[in-house]
């Protein structure tokens, strides 16, 4: 399978997957309490949280063994499960041992402490399965990861949402979770050592140390990341009730389908950067980073001023009237899209400044865990995501930009193409007048009609604005996300100079 066919099923396979796990917080939110649904909320949040800690790399470990590896792909599978499985037996004994009641104190949530208890079993089920998607695609099989991650999502939406259907309570949500995790281990199981049929499947003491020191110092930077990732979540659940916590978990929601675009053109072209880079074409790398941009914001620029206009309408019909005071944390968060435009981690992976994200992130970390706290206190629940944001573009872009105008030799205002991005930006906004307008008297509708109409206006105005200006080929939505989607395989065209530095 071809490079682009990777990672179109892969894609797609994560919209799918996103789109269900949306579904899902959409029943439970409607079903449950805030306080049932914020306690269900942060005892997955405790795993998610945790489970870097312990993992280090070994989820990607098979990535660079198993490629390849015709003698005993059984054993290097299994010691990578034995790392996997220890790693869950330590989580649980960390909740065993008293680490249930520690966190429901940290979290102000009492009823945490009984359901974190019965959570116990969860890691040892859940972590082995993260060596699939790494085995699997190393045997060359991304459809079966891309089932497999849509097939257990419904498993776990069906196994979670039916019993809670019936028995509206945070337990039956984790004895759900249990329930669907157990099935899907065995189907994954099954699949990864199906995949991996050489040699004896007994694990070696070299083997397992092997593993340890290559996953140990890949972890780092994975773990530094994903606490990134939670912080702002974890830092509201230390400092708020239950309720606000919930409130604000829900409007701590990155529109899923946008991110999986961006990361799939990224995860390609980082063998193009990669390559020009070896070859010296810096103005070429330079050019592609234009490219991705502006192809790109065609799709986020309308994403984030659409959802500015009508976040109140989206997030009560979608989780519930109760949660329509989500939507200012929502908006907050929608300022993070134009900072997806580009992937700054994809450039610096390539062009060998990789320890550069290690040292953003610590930065990052350092700057909203100390002032996302006090934020909190000042602002309230939303001070966490306004720092967040604020961080990203004070500190996390800066950061990239100076790095990458030293590695590509040129200046910072030929680094991005600058007045297409704001035209882009102009041309996007146009709609939004509409949208007010029509909020303003359509106020007395229903939520559902006033959101479809503003979506049928918005899109119809944006596109023959996008057309007019020549950005996409016709009015067709079809043709509009082709023509955004269409970067899978850039070929840039070869220079004569050998820098192309300014």
């Amino acid at each position: 399978m071809s490079r682009s066919a990777k990672v179109l099923v892969l894609s797609s396979g994560q919209a799918l997957t996103a789109l269900v796990g949306l579904a899902s917080a959409a029943v439970l939110a409607r079903v449950f309490s805030k306080v049932d649904y914020a306690t269900y909320r942060q005892t997955l949040l405790c795993y998610s949280f945790a489970v870097p800690f312990v993992t280090l790399g070994f989820d990607r470990a098979l990535y660079y063994f198993l490629p390849g590896e015709t003698e005993r792909s059984r054993g290097v599978l299994v010691e990578n499960l034995i790392w996997l499985t220890a790693a869950g037996g330590i989580l649980s004994l960390f909740l065993l041992a008293g680490g249930n009641l520690l966190l429901a104190r940290r979290f102000n949530n009492p009823s945490l402490a009984t359901l974190l208890l019965v959570l116990v079993p969860y890691p040892i089920l859940t972590l082995p399965t993260l060596a699939l998607p790494a085995c699997l695609m190393a045997r060359n099989r991304a459809e079966q990861v891309a089932g497999f991650n849509l097939g257990s999502r419904l498993l776990m939406f069906g196994a979670i949402v039916v019993p809670c259907l019936i028995w509206p309570t945070p337990f039956s949500a984790i004895v759900g979770t249990l329930l669907g995790s157990t099935i899907a281990m065995v189907i994954g199981l099954i699949l990864m050592f199906r995949a991996c049929t050489d040699g004896d499947w007994r694990p070696t003491l070299q083997g397992l140390r092997r593993q340890l020191g290559f996953s140990t110092p890949l972890g780092m930077s994975g773990l530094l990341g994903s606490l990134g990732s939670r912080l702002d979540q974890v830092l509201v659940s230390m400092r708020s009730s239950p309720e606000v916590f919930a409130s604000y978990s829900i409007g701590a929601l990155e529109l899923p389908l946008f991110g999986i675009i961006t990361g799939s053109i990224s995860s390609v072209v980082i063998v193009d950067y990669a390559r020009l880079y070896r070859e010296g074409r810096y103005r070429e790398i330079v050019k592609l980073i234009h490219q991705v941009m502006i192809r790109t914001s065609l799709l986020l620029m309308p994403a984030m001023v659409f959802f500015l206009c009508v976040a109140p309408d989206a997030m009560g019909l979608m989780f519930g009237r109760g949660y329509a005071s989500s939507a200012s944390v929502f908006r907050v968060y929608l300022l993070m899209l134009p900072m997806r435009t580009l992937s700054y981690g994809a450039i610096l992976q390539a062009t060998g400044k990789s320890r550069h994200i290690f040292y953003q992130t610590i930065l990052a970390l350092v700057v909203n865990a100390f002032v996302g706290w006090f934020a909190i206190g000042y602002f309230g629940a939303i001070g966490a995501a306004i720092v967040m944001v604020v961080d990203t573009y004070l500190t996390y872009i800066p950061y990239n930009v100076l790095v990458m105008r030293d590695v590509l030799q040129c200046r910072v205002r030929e680094l991005f193409p600058w007045s297409r991005l704001l035209s882009v930006v102009a041309a996007s906004s146009a709609g939004a007048v509409l949208l007010l307008v029509l909020n303003h008297y359509a106020e007395p509708w229903a939520p559902a009609l006033r959101l479809g109409v503003s979506a049928a206006l918005y899109t119809s105005v944006t596109l023959a604005i996008f057309a007019r200006a020549g950005w996409i080929g016709s009015l067709n939505p079809v043709t509009y996300f082709n023509s955004v989607v269409g970067l899978v395989r850039p070929k840039p065209q070869p220079v004569q100079s050998g820098s192309g530095a300014n």
